[in-house]
């Protein structure tokens, strides 16, 4: 059995103001939408994932080492424990959940439970650096993002070199065979328009070496083309993000969670206690799981 942090339970008020609305048809879905507290008891909490088959929102406590799962009931387990830094994750249609490994450089999958298999280690004939989101489109591809600083901060990683020089978006094909397909300057968050048409990647740099922003590509098959500056967030970075069957883009910020519609006109703000890094939706997307720090949060959408 899983070892529990927390027994079942309700959640608690978040007690920040309610969602600023920068326009209306931001209205009907956030105007009553409020946000609670689940869990605050993680070391840095990312990677957030909905697993339909078991109706539990896992996610990554980075520097705890470990991948959590909040259920239905308000009970936190550990599903994997003594990880190799993982952070992003990512359900698959048939349950498998791949995970971002910083610790072993790769891209593995589990069943929540069994130590993970890894998958894919290399692009293009030269080692990864250190994955850090994951998405599976409708195909069954896995797609990710290779930025370095799971291989540069050590509290996150193991500290190495990159052999590619590259900091990439890859695809892992239904061939087996991993490839980088964009370029980009420390790439982080990544997400897919409802008809996977469209490709959505966050750079987010630390040192001025480029924009910080999230960008749209277009997608066919294992490709991507036309890239363009999606939008940008006011405050922070756009660390982690997800877009819903609207085709509006959530995604994180310094000051909370930012709403974009598939035009990337700015829609709503949504308050956090402090900065958050990824959000994910369940199945029905009637909530909006939040991970920042120590804790994770829901947001109870009005529709």
């Amino acid at each position: 059995m899983p070892a529990r942090l927390r027994p079942p339970g309700s959640s608690e008020d978040a007690q920040v103001p309610p969602p600023q609305i920068h326009h209306s048809d931001a209205r009907p879905v956030l105007e009553k939408a409020r946000l609670h507290l689940l869990y605050s008891q993680a070391s840095w909490s990312e990677g957030p994932a909905w697993w339909p088959q078991q109706r539990t929102l896992i996610w990554s406590d980075v520097v705890g080492r470990r991948v959590l799962g909040w259920r239905e009931d308000g009970a936190v387990d550990v599903l994997l424990d003594a990880t190799p830094f993982i952070n992003g994750n990512a359900v698959a249609p048939d349950g498998r959940i791949f995970h971002c490994e910083h610790g072993h450089r790769a891209i593995s999958f589990s069943r929540g439970s069994e130590s993970p298999q890894i998958v894919a280690t290399q692009a293009d004939g030269q080692r990864l650096n250190a994955p850090n989101d994951i998405v599976v489109a409708n195909d069954g591809s896995v797609w990710f993002s290779e930025p370095t600083f799971g291989i540069e901060n050590p509290k996150q990683g193991v500290r190495s070199r990159s052999e590619s020089g590259r900091t990439s978006i890859c695809c892992l094909g239904r061939d087996g065979i991993t490839r980088r397909v964009a370029d980009m300057t420390q790439p982080n968050g990544v997400a897919f328009s409802p008809d996977n048409r469209i490709f959505y990647a966050s750079q987010t740099p630390e040192h001025g070496e480029g924009e910080i922003a999230i960008f749209a590509f277009d997608r066919l098959g294992n490709r991507l083309s036309n890239r363009r500056r999606f939008a940008t967030v006011p405050h922070g970075i756009p660390d982690g993000f997800t877009a819903d069957r609207r085709g509006w883009v959530w995604s994180s910020s310094g000051i909370g969670i930012e709403v974009f519609d598939s035009s990337g006109r700015h829609l709503a703000t949504v308050p956090t206690p402090h900065l958050c890094s990824n959000c994910e939706f369940d199945s029905e997307q009637k909530r909006l799981f939040i991970t920042g720090a120590e804790a994770l949060w829901v947001l109870q959408l009005n529709a």
